[in-house]
This record gives structure tokens, sequence and C-alpha cells, in this order.
């Protein structure tokens, strides 16, 4: 392993590196994971308001009507969406058994097949979302 010769920390950039494709699917997955608990807090805890408040239930109704609560609702579902998507992924790809060092070329092929199929159903069902949230 390479040795930097001066022992001061070194600040490296995150956009410099080429990451490779399982590495920018288990980042975004992680990301999705993240949106998925800080948006669904917020809607538990509008949810939790609905119930417990009755005589608001009228304006919160309405809150959950305007553009930023669709925004919210939007990403939500978004995420969740990915989410399911990469973590299917990862369980179907990656535990097929290619970790035999010969079968390198089909990882590859695998991975980036499953990615473009990923995407593409991804695509069809964010479609679908913001159309169900915004009509």
């Amino acid at each position: 392993m390479y040795q930097f010769p001066d022992k001061r920390p070194v600040l490296r950039n995150p956009f410099a590196f080429r990451y490779p494709l399982n590495a920018l699917l288990s980042i975004m997955h992680r990301l999705s994971g993240l949106a998925m608990v800080l948006l669904g807090g917020l809607a538990f805890v509008w949810g939790v308001w609905l119930v417990t408040v009755p005589e608001s239930f009228e304006a919160l109704m309405r809150w959950a009507a305007s553009p930023w609560a669709k925004i919210g609702w939007t990403l939500l579902a978004l995420s969740f969406w990915w989410h399911w998507l990469t973590g299917l992924r990862h369980l179907i790809v990656e535990h097929q058994g290619f970790d035999h060092p010969s079968k390198a070329q089909a990882t590859r092929q695998a991975n980036h097949r499953s990615a473009l199929v990923l995407i593409g159903v991804f695509v069809f069902g964010a479609v679908l979302i913001v159309l169900g949230v915004w009509q």
C-alpha cells in the first residue's frame, strides 16, 4: 500500500474518484433509506396529528394537497421505490454465485444489465408515482 510521505491528514475530493457501479448503487440505496426515514417520520407525525387533533382535520387535509406536501409525498414514494428496487437487485444479482474469480466478466456484464433494467423499471414506476400524486 502506498504511504503518503507526509503525516498530515489529506482531504480527498470524493467527486474525483470513479466509483464502480455497485458502489454508486449502494450509495444511492443508503441515501434513499435516509430519505425514507426523514420523510416517513414527517408523514408519521402528520398522520398522528391528523388522528389525535380532530379539529385540525380540514386544515391538515388542505395542507396535504398543497404543492409542498405533494413534493414530499412524491419524494417519499420515489425513495421507497428506489430503495426497494436496489435491495431486490442486490438480492438477485449479488447472491447468484458470481463471486468466483473466473466469472469476473460475467459478473460485470450481469451488473451492467441489472443496472439498466433497474433504471428502466425505476423510471417507469417513477412516472406512475408522479402521475398518481400530482393528479
